[in-house]
Parts: structure tokens; sequence; C-alpha cells
């Protein structure tokens, strides 16, 4: 199965620095730009459907890079790591390594711990190479989510830091799985 990872657009938390879990956060002018920019390489991608998170940056980025073209899905299991105590905060503030780190699956207040929330999601790419096995999938996502994602593709780096493998708002990258 192959799969395209497209991060949403950016929000004002995104362009501010900011841990950026709150669902009701939406693309900001240069998200919109950003999602039409995917629509345009998308034009030239054959794909049969598409999944998006349900929070609203994501969705509304779906729709405007799919532009209608391919029945459009929303799955819970693609919602971003619920970042607790760290929502709202300067990216610059925050131990990263360690909000990352699979293996030291350290503990932040009201957050999701990294090793539950790559089972959640990775639970849910078993279920799609089931589900949709010769199919072509558009995940319209977060970049937490994308890590993940990466992560169960290419492996877990030796430190256990999937932070390096983020994409920008508005990537698109191509996988199989």
């Amino acid at each position: 199965m192959k799969i395209y990872l497209l991060r949403h657009g950016q929000t004002d938390w995104n362009r501010d620095g900011k841990f950026a879990y709150n669902e009701k956060l939406k693309l900001n002018e240069t998200g919109i730009k950003q999602a039409e920019a995917a629509r345009k390489i998308l034009e030239n991608i054959d794909y049969d459907l598409v999944i998006a998170s349900p929070f609203i940056r994501a969705k509304r980025t779906a729709e405007i890079a799919n532009n209608g073209r391919k029945n459009l899905m929303i799955d819970d299991r693609l919602r971003e790591r619920n970042a607790g105590i760290l929502d709202g905060q300067l990216l610059t503030n925050v131990n990263l390594k360690g909000f990352y780190d699979y293996y030291q699956n350290l503990e932040f207040e009201g957050a999701e711990n990294i090793q539950d929330f790559c089972k959640r999601v990775w639970n849910f790419l078993e279920d799609i190479k089931v589900k949709y096995k010769d199919k072509t999938i558009l995940l319209v996502t977060h970049n937490i989510v994308i890590r993940a994602i990466k992560a169960h593709i290419l492996g877990i780096p030796a430190d256990g830091n999937i932070q390096n493998y983020g994409i920008k708002n508005g990537e698109i990258e191509e996988y199989i799985i």
C-alpha cells in the first residue's frame, strides 16, 4: 500500500512556535495557501481516498487539497498527540528531546505519553494496511502523528528521539507500507 502524508497548513500557533494540540485552531492565511499549493501537487498524484484528523486545521487542509476529488474520511486516531500542560507553550521552553523520546517515555501532566500515542497511530496503520492493502491513501494529519507514522515505517532511531521525523506545514511525503 502507498500512502501520502500531508501535514496540515500553518496556524498562528505554528507560526509563533507553540505546541499546538488545541483541536479548534484554524488555518491562517499562509496555511490556506499551503493547502492550495498541496492541491496543485496532488493534481498529479493518483490516490484512492483521503483520511484526515478530525481537528479543524487538518480537516480543512484535506478539504482544500483534495478539492472534492476523492472520498474524505475522518479518523480520530489521526488526531494530534495531547500535549497536556505543554499546549500553547513555546517550543523553546520545553524539553523537546524528552517529549519525543520513545524509550524514556516521560510523563508530562495531562499529556498522552509517547508510547501510548505511537501505539494508537500504529494500530491505525495496521488497520488500513489490511482494509486498503491495494490502495493509495492520502493521510492529512499533524506533525507528531507524522513522526509516529515515520517511526513505524523507518524504525525508531537508536536514541529513541522521533523529533527529526517531522515535516513542514503543507509538505507532502510518499511511503510504501
